[in-house]
């Protein structure tokens, strides 16, 4: 291999070991925070792994692109078009293998083609920022393009400026084209302030500065190819980066930085940090002669593609196939739920009532049927359920029947119903549902909602704070704040317990699995959990191990000299 790529190699070795390291924990709910991205804005030591890959994307592209001089021609369109489209073609294909190991190891799963297929994702960004960045460097002169960076860059910061893109709601444009293109169950749903929302963290829109991105690289590569001396390959590039991050660190007092909306900050930032690791590798490795502490991600950096798509499928693997059951396992049985269910509804049980009301709203193992589903919440309703309340105002909530959702609200905040007193605070926050505007009042009820442990409740306080127009002045328009979602009811306690609570009780435990299955993800995370009493330790030594063993793969291909180009 040539010496002088071997650091650009080692940075993208780099890059997929951190790309497979932060997302395969031993448990989502127990992870140290540099391995967590930030939950909105902001950067962590996670937010870099994949900018900085796509970085290296654009050094690399800078090699390819030369054999062919950065001239159009039938072969090199051809090569492009190919690669983009087995790029993003590899995504579906790992999700229908998901499907398919599901059909075989999980009861009752059915496979489906397209239904809640995402369509964009990682690879899919990849392809289509090779693809159109591959295009302009072809058909621009390479003079230009550091304009054509800053023009898309400028660009997308105005339209995240005039289309809300920094706040964390579905009137964010990012959301609002991907919803329109693609549809709710097609894109990726983000969580973060308490609330999960339709915003694809690798949206359509948000790839055109991804594409600025990889031009970044491109320019770099350029760099690295102009001078012969390393020294002098060094200093060009440290000084690009050391530019690059402080224009992005003074741009962000204006612009955020945060890498699920990739705002152009995050771009400059992000490259102009890898650019100066990249600096300091060159120096490490090529000049000082410094390699073999980078063995282990010289084996990442040959086939880096191939084994991020290994460790993809081997997640998938881990998680689904077993070799078998603990001896008290039992798989759910929704039939026999929705029978126990009616059944207890029939006895005139209020909480049964409710959840096969639920799932009449659903149309989850039961035919949809709405007409049905709100008879049951009310007659639930009228017995005083609480619950069934909430999802009687929600319903009347989406027919836009605003004063008796606003009535039915009001009464439950009254009693303290948590759900519905945070939906009254956001109601007087933005004057919905026909109240009008009243920020003090928001206040309170977003105080007593946070006693009762809403974590929304909890970020409106915090963000709201010191803000005379309360929440608003954070997120300009609420039309995705309210809580609409159906509230089931939970186990009914008591020792005089008659024969519907035995029979709702039952249809709960029923409803899903009981007992454990021995997957190759629990075996091995309860051999972490055996070695430490962490949980948080357990996961990062389960993500550790999870790394070692795709290098394992990477290290057999790079012995035998086999390059598998993705």
């Amino acid at each position: 291999m040539n010496k002088r790529l071997l650091a650009v190699d080692i940075l993208r070795g780099i890059t997929i070991a951190g790309m497979l390291l932060v997302n395969n924990p031993g448990t989502w709910e127990s992870i140290y925070a540099p391995l967590e991205h930030a939950e909105w804005m902001g950067l962590t030591p996670t937010d870099l792994v994949f900018p900085f890959f796509v970085f290296v994307m654009g050094v690399s592209m800078f090699f390819s692109l030369r054999k062919f001089e950065f001239k159009p021609s039938g072969k090199l369109l051809w090569k492009i078009t190919r690669r983009a489209f087995v790029l993003f073609f590899i995504a579906w294909l790992v999700a229908w293998f998901g499907r398919a190991l599901r059909l075989i190891f999980v009861p009752g799963y059915e496979f489906h083609w397209f239904e809640n297929l995402r369509i964009l994702g990682v690879f899919q960004r990849l392809a289509l920022v090779y693809f159109f960045g591959s295009l302009i460097a072809i058909f621009f002169k390479q003079k230009f393009i550091p304009w054509i960076i800053g023009l898309i860059l400028v660009a997308y910061a105005v339209i995240l400026g005039l289309g809300n893109g920094y706040e964390f709601s579905t009137a964010n444009i990012l959301s609002r084209v991907d919803l329109a293109l693609f549809g709710d169950s097609h894109i990726y749903h983000e969580g973060a302030y308490g609330m999960s929302i339709a915003l694809d963290p690798e949206g359509l829109l948000s790839t055109l500065p991804c594409i600025a991105h990889v031009l970044i690289g491109f320019m770099v590569g350029k760099l690295l190819t102009e001078h012969r001396d390393n020294n002098e390959r060094v200093k060009r590039v440290a000084i690009l980066g050391i530019s690059l991050l402080l224009a992005g660190w003074l741009l962000q007092y204006g612009i955020p930085c945060g890498k699920k909306a990739w705002t152009s900050t995050y771009v400059l930032i992000t490259t102009g940090m890898a650019s100066c690791i990249l600096a300091l590798l060159v120096y490490i490795i090529d000049i000082k002669g410094r390699d073999r502490w980078c063995r282990f991600f010289q084996s990442f950096g040959i086939n880096p593609l191939f084994c991020y798509l290994v460790g993809t499928v081997l997640a998938i693997s881990f998680g689904v196939v077993w070799f078998g059951h603990s001896s008290d396992y039992r798989a759910a049985d929704k039939k026999q739920t929705i029978k126990l269910y009616t059944q207890a509804a029939n006895d005139s049980l209020p909480e049964a009532m409710n959840n096969l009301a639920v799932a009449y709203c659903s149309g989850k193992d039961v035919d949809a049927d709405t007409t049905k589903a709100v008879n049951l919440f009310e007659q639930a309703a009228a017995k005083g359920l609480d619950n069934a309340k909430f999802n009687l105002a929600a319903i009347k909530m989406k027919q836009g029947d605003n004063k008796a959702a606003l009535a039915a609200m009001q009464e439950l905040a009254d009693s303290a119903f948590t759900p519905a007193v945070l939906n009254v605070a956001l109601a007087y926050d933005y004057g919905l549902l026909g109240l009008k505007p009243d920020h003090d009042k928001a206040r309170e009820y977003y105080a007593e909602a946070a006693k009762g442990g809403s974590e929304r409740a909890i970020m409106a306080l915090k963000m709201g704070q010191g803000k005379e127009g309360g929440l608003t002045e954070v997120f300009s328009v609420p039309d995705d704040l309210l809580s609409t979602g159906l509230k089931t009811c939970e186990p009914i306690n008591g020792k005089n317990a008659d024969k519907a609570t035995e029979a709702f009780n039952k249809a709960l435990e029923m409803s899903s699995s009981k007992g454990d299955t021995y997957t190759p993800h629990k075996l091995l995370f309860d051999g972490c959990k055996a070695v430490t009493t962490s949980a948080k330790a357990a996961s990062l030594l389960y993500a550790i191990t999870f790394v070692l063993i795709c290098w394992l793969l990477g290290y057999i291909l790079y012995k035998k000299k086999i390059y598998i180009k993705i």
